[in-house]
């Protein structure tokens, strides 16, 4: 993850994520992204470490333009079981609730700067 902010950091205008444990095996990674046109990512991860193996038991990443409004996101509350990939999904900005693989946030991260490059160029 750090490489991938590394990498994008002439995107961003402000950046700030919280690693908070829980226990000695659950941790919470929060955090915020926002791009200089002045669009934000909002993220949130629940680990838990399982001997040597880490899975992520719940997470949403919520990405919104610069005046607020919803653009996407993705999380796996379980809420849509007639798609396919419960409970993975992606709400949209206009109401609209697809499948969706799971994301990383390194994926999240390159679809939003693909959609700030192509409103560049």
């Amino acid at each position: 993850m750090l490489r991938k902010l590394e990498e994008v950091e002439p995107l961003l205008a402000e950046r700030g994520v919280i690693a908070e444990w829980r226990s000695e095996t659950r941790l919470v990674l929060r955090g915020e992204l926002r791009f200089i046109d002045g669009s934000r990512l909002v993220f949130l991860e629940y680990l838990v470490e399982h001997g040597s193996v880490v899975r992520r038991v719940a997470y949403r990443f919520h990405y919104e333009d610069s005046r607020g409004n919803l653009v996407f996101r993705y999380d796996n509350a379980p809420h849509h079981p007639e798609l396919p990939t419960f409970p993975h999904h992606k709400h949209l900005g206009d109401g609209r609730v697809v499948e969706a693989r799971e994301p990383s946030l390194p994926s999240v991260i390159d679809e939003i700067v693909s959609m700030l490059l192509g409103r560049r160029g």
